[in-house]
């Protein structure tokens, strides 16, 4: 699947996907109830993407209080996205791309300059927690991101790159 250029004003891609946790989501029937976050990790083992899902999980309550509904997207499979499901007692949707294909539709392709240049830096950050690298589940050089659809369709909020929650927060 080729990959797409998304930007600022740009209709989201709509999407049907199974999730591990809450059924099947169809994005086209949830645009309109509220403002959308969708978060593209890489996967679960991955130590980045465990210390920006913490600060995730750290901010959830904010999220929730802005009215927004949050959609997690990674490349994990069935046994360790249903671990990380129940330790943390996920409550919003999380949604399997295997096939990298939900990363396409959004411009995700291999992981920017700019991504990498962080890399460094935020490993040397997720070991001073404590944070272990686990199974290996997804194309390493993934690029991650994060969109924020408003409630009639359109791209409000396009990043690539590490979780960054002010970007978000500014659109909310």
């Amino acid at each position: 699947m080729a990959k797409k250029n998304i930007k600022l004003g740009d209709k989201a891609p709509l999407f049907k996907k199974d999730s591990f946790n809450a059924g099947v989501i169809d994005l086209g029937k949830l645009i309109g109830e509220k403002k959308i976050i969708l978060i593209f990790s890489r996967y679960f083992g991955c130590p980045i993407c465990q210390l920006d899902f913490n600060i995730l999980l750290e901010n959830l309550q904010e999220i929730y209080e802005k009215g927004a509904k949050l959609l997690y997207i990674t490349q994990s499979g069935d046994k360790v996205a249903n671990e990380y499901i129940k330790k943390y007692q996920i409550d919003f949707p999380v949604i399997s791309s295997i096939k990298e294909d939900l990363y396409a539709e959004y411009g995700l392709g291999m992981m920017s300059v700019r991504t990498f240049s962080k890399v460094r830096g935020k490993l040397k950050e997720a070991k001073s927690q404590g944070i272990e690298h686990g199974d290996y589940e997804g194309w390493e050089k993934q690029e991650p991101g994060q969109f924020v659809i408003d409630e009639k369709g359109t791209i409000i909020h396009a990043q690539t790159g590490w979780l960054y929650l002010p970007g978000i927060f500014e659109v909310l």
